[in-house]
Parts: structure tokens; C-alpha cells; sequence
């Protein structure tokens, strides 16, 4: 079951991956409906094409600013969309069809609620991308940077909540708590990558890169006094001053934890200081090369992968200390159904 949901975890990292390709090809408005079942189907003939893409025609984003797509260019940009949406679908497969296995096989006392739970948020995710859709349907020509974000960061839950049941189940004594000080640091540092998170969804909602595509200037000066006046939340300068700033900040203090955060295996600790530095230098150079879209598509993919595989390093360095504390319960059920089914 452990690595059933290790498992899952990489699926949802795929489509993570697969959510920030589709916002970076500017391709999340291409499929104006949502049908959860009939949607798995793309249009199979010219006949479909040209109605998906009379009705994409309507839309302001087309309107205001993609009247020169070609049909073969929307035929490129709604794969991606297709594809987010069917993979999301498909880990409703994945994940279901095992949970009904182990639930048949006795296996899943004192988890079933837990993941049963998963499964349902696992839906509402999906229904909180339509809700980001409709944001972009009727008068703005992007989806809101805000449902964005909500949308990213509840895919963040879901990645951490499957990478510390399945790394407690696959590996029951799997890592060290951490000492006190440091499981305190070790979450501050988590909330403060979640918010960085957030504010890489607003940078990327808002096209926030073009605004100052240099470095280490803010097109030439080191704090514009536009940054100051703008909106934290709102503003594309000021998203991306806040983005860089806080991108810094969080590098200083990821080595420093490194550094001290004896209690975590090496190759944990390492590997964050790694995806720290490597995550900084990934956004440097997508924010240089923002003006070319291919380039700010393969530097901006990679960036955020690299953000969210630093989310789930720092869950996996707590995954020990919480199966201490409140995960007891997660693996010592599964115990006794186990042996009697390997029996």
C-alpha cells in the first residue's frame, strides 16, 4: 500500500507538471465545457474540431488577443488541456481501483476513512480546475491568478498528504524524528515554501516574468518605487519583486538548515540543499529568458517541478516526526490484515 501511494504521489507529480505546461501554452481556455465522463473524448473529425474551436472563438482571450491562432494551433493547445484533464481522470482510476482491492482484502482498517477522504478531495480538485476555467470564460483572458493558486496549492495537500502515509506505510521505520527545534524549524520552512508556491502561481496567473525580465535588477533599479505602490497580490511587478525576494530568502535559510538539521538522513538533507539552489537558479533564467516563449516554457516547466519536488523533500524530512506523534494509528492497523492475507 505504501508504495501504492508513493506511486500516486509521482502521478500527481506528473500532473502538476502537466497543470503548469498546459498555464505556460496558454492552453487552460481551449476546452470551453466540462464534461467528467463524455470529456476523455477529443474531437474525432474535422467537424469536431471546427465546432470546439468556433466555440473557443467566442471567448475574450481569443478575441482580445489569439485571433491569429490557426485551427492547427488550437488543435496544439487543446492536446494539453485534454491531456491535464484525462490524467486527472486517470488518477481517479489509479487511485480507486487499488483502494477497492485492499478494502476487499481486508486490508485497510483504521485507513479507510483516511484515504476514502483522499479519494474525494482527489474530485473536488477536479472541480476546483473547472471553477479556476470558468474564471477565463466570460470577461477576463486568463484564468484568475488566484483560483490558480488555489487550484496548485490543493494539489500540494493532496501531494503531501500521499507522500507521508506512503512513505509511513512502505517504510514503517523509515527516518528519525526530528529534535524539537528543528521539526519547529523544519514546518516554518514548509509554510514559508507553500507561500513562495502561491506566489510563483500568481507570477505565472499574471504573466508576472515579462514585467521585469532582468536580474538582479527590477529594470534597473533595485526597488522600483512601483513595487511599493502595487498590489502584493494583484500586481504583476510587485507578485514577481515579492516571488524573487522571498526566492532568496528562502535559499539562505534552506542552507542554514542544512547545515544544522543533523537528525535528517544525508541524502534527504542533501538533496534539499540541492533542489534549493538548483530551484533558484532555474527561476534566475526563466526570468531572463520570459520573453521567449519556448525557452519560458521548458525553464518555467522545470522551475515549478523542481518547487514541488523541494515541498515534498521537506515533507518527507517530517514524514518521521509525525508518524511519531499523530500517524501511529496509520501503519500499526494494517499490521495484523496483512499478515493474516500473506498467510
Amino acid at each position: 500500500m505504501g508504495l501504492w501511494l508513493l506511486g500516486m504521489a509521482l502521478a500527481v507529480l506528473v500532473q502538476v507538471s502537466l497543470g503548469g505546461i498546459t498555464r505556460l501554452t496558454d492552453s487552460g481556455l481551449s476546452i470551453t465545457e466540462w464534461k467528467p465522463l463524455l470529456g476523455v473524448i477529443p474531437p474525432l473529425d474535422e467537424a469536431g474540431w471546427d465546432d470546439a474551436f468556433r466555440k473557443y472563438q467566442l471567448l475574450p482571450q481569443y478575441v482580445k488577443l489569439k485571433s491569429h491562432l490557426s485551427k492547427d494551433d488550437f488543435k496544439f493547445i487543446y492536446f494539453w488541456e485534454w491531456f491535464h484533464r484525462v490524467w486527472g481522470r486517470l488518477l481517479g482510476v489509479f487511485f480507486l481501483v487499488p483502494l477497492l482491492v485492499f478494502w476487499r482484502r481486508r486490508q485497510l482498517e483504521g485507513l479507510l476513512p483516511t484515504l476514502a477522504s483522499l479519494f474525494v478531495l482527489g474530485g473536488l480538485q477536479g472541480a476546483l480546475g473547472w471553477f479556476m476555467v470558468m474564471s477565463g470564460l466570460s470577461e477576463l483572458v486568463y484564468v484568475s491568478h488566484l483560483r490558480l493558486a488555489a487550484h496548485f496549492l490543493f494539489a500540494m495537500g493532496l501531494l503531501a498528504a500521499l507522500v507521508w502515509i506512503g512513505l509511513t506505510l512502505a517504510s514503517p521505520r523509515w527516518g528519525t524524528p526530528l529534535e524539537a527545534r528543528h521539526r519547529r524549524w523544519t514546518w516554518g520552512l514548509l509554510g514559508l515554501v507553500v507561500v513562495q508556491l502561491a506566489w510563483g502561481a500568481f507570477t505565472a496567473g499574471l504573466k508576472a516574468a515579462l514585467a521585469a525580465p532582468t536580474w538582479p535588477d527590477v529594470n534597473g533599479a533595485w526597488l522600483p518605487q512601483a513595487v511599493l505602490e502595487g498590489s502584493v497580490f494583484n500586481d504583476a511587478l510587485t507578485v514577481q519583486f515579492v516571488h524573487r525576494t522571498l526566492g532568496l530568502l528562502l535559499l539562505l535559510a534552506l542552507t542554514g538548515w542544512w547545515a544544522r538539521a543533523k537528525g535528517v538522513g544525508a541524502a534527504l538533507r542533501h538533496s534539499v540543499l540541492g533542489l534549493s539552489w538548483l530551484q533558484v537558479t532555474l527561476g534566475v533564467l526563466t526570468l531572463l529568458h520570459a520573453p521567449y516563449a519556448g525557452r519560458l516554457l521548458v525553464l518555467g516547466a522545470l522551475h515549478q517541478l523542481v518547487g514541488t519536488l523541494l515541498f515534498a523533500a521537506l515533507v518527507a524530512a517530517l514524514a518521521p516526526s509525525l508518524r511519531s506523534t499523530s500517524a501511529e494509528g496509520v501503519s500499526a492497523p494494517n499490521a495484523t490484515p496483512v499478515a493474516t492475507a500473506n498467510a
